[in-house]
Formats: structure tokens, C-alpha cells, sequence
């Protein structure tokens, strides 16, 4: 193979790897859901607590390519489980302006809710462009509690024996 030839053919697979994984993370793994049911031996539990379930939602970044029925549709999935716990693990948005979290506080009329408990934390999105409007912050906080979620940012809550922290990133 002639070196021209070689030095083509190596951007076209290059040119094609790229468009295979853009197109992957922008129409696959966006609408890839999993319910993963694991069972977690735990040592000195409350007896209240034996046999109880914790959900973990995270990462629906709500954004300009963004489904609004999807993820209401797969809220609702969730909530058909019944969880006794709800724990959000942050980056509820992919924050450009202010109207995703109007799309936010949308999807929040469905939010997931625990029995005994509906607990968050923010994620590394969720403190605006470049990581560091503490409003943004502020603004997913304040919709996230409205709708029932308990948010921890430097804090920590007891809930039947059983302990949450969460931690803020500054």
C-alpha cells in the first residue's frame, strides 16, 4: 500500500470512528435506561430496614437535545418499582441558559419518589457553564426541593436509621 493510500485510508477509519461514537452518544446512550436490581448485604442494619429498597437516579441532563416523555415515561417505570429510598446522584441538566431549568422543574412533576424517603445531591453539571455559577446551583436546588426532593449540599440527614451525606463540589 502506498503511503498516500495508507495516510487516506487511516483518516477515513479515523473520520468514521468519530461519526460512529458522536452518533452513539447522541442518539443511543441518551435513551439507554437500565433497571439493575442488586442485593447489598449489610452489617449492623436497623431491623426496620432489612429488606427495604434504594433506588439511584442519576445523569437525565435535561438539555437541548432532550426528550421530555422519555424521561417521564421512564419516572414512571421507576416509580411503578415502588422504592422505599430515592437517591438523586446529581447532573439533572446540560445548563446553557435558563430554559433547561424550566425543562427541569417539567420533568420534576414526575419525579421519582421514595416511600420513606427522596433524597439528591448536585452533580459537576449542575453548577452552570464551566462549573462554577453557584446560582445555577441554586436555581436546580430550589426546583428539586419543590418537588419533594430532599437536597444535601454540605450536609447530612438520618431517615430510619439510615444515614445520607452529600457533599457540594466547592
Amino acid at each position: 500500500m502506498k503511503r498516500r493510500n495508507f495516510v487516506k485510508r487511516t483518516f477515513q477509519g479515523g473520520a468514521g470512528l468519530g461519526l460512529l461514537t458522536g452518533l452513539y452518544s447522541w442518539q443511543i446512550e441518551p435513551f439507554w435506561m437500565e433497571f439493575i436490581h442488586l442485593k447489598m448485604p449489610l452489617r449492623n442494619i436497623p431491623e426496620e430496614l432489612i429488606g427495604k429498597t434504594v433506588m439511584q437516579i442519576s445523569d437525565i441532563h435535561v438539555g437541548n437535545l432532550f426528550d421530555y416523555q422519555y424521561i417521564i415515561d421512564s419516572y414512571k417505570e421507576a416509580q411503578d418499582l415502588k422504592p422505599d429510598f430515592v437517591v438523586y446522584t446529581g447532573d439533572y441538566v446540560t445548563y446553557e441558559n435558563d430554559e433547561q431549568i424550566t425543562q427541569l422543574q417539567e420533568v420534576l412533576k414526575f419525579v421519582v419518589k421514595g416511600s420513606l424517603g427522596t433524597i439528591g445531591i448536585l452533580g459537576n453539571h449542575d453548577y452552570g457553564i464551566d462549573f462554577v455559577e453557584d446560582n445555577v446551583a441554586k436555581n436546580i436546588t430550589d426546583s428539586l426541593e419543590n418537588a419533594g426532593v430532599i437536597m444535601l449540599r454540605n450536609d447530612a440527614i438520618e431517615i430510619n436509621g439510615l444515614n445520607f451525606l452529600g457533599m457540594d463540589d466547592f
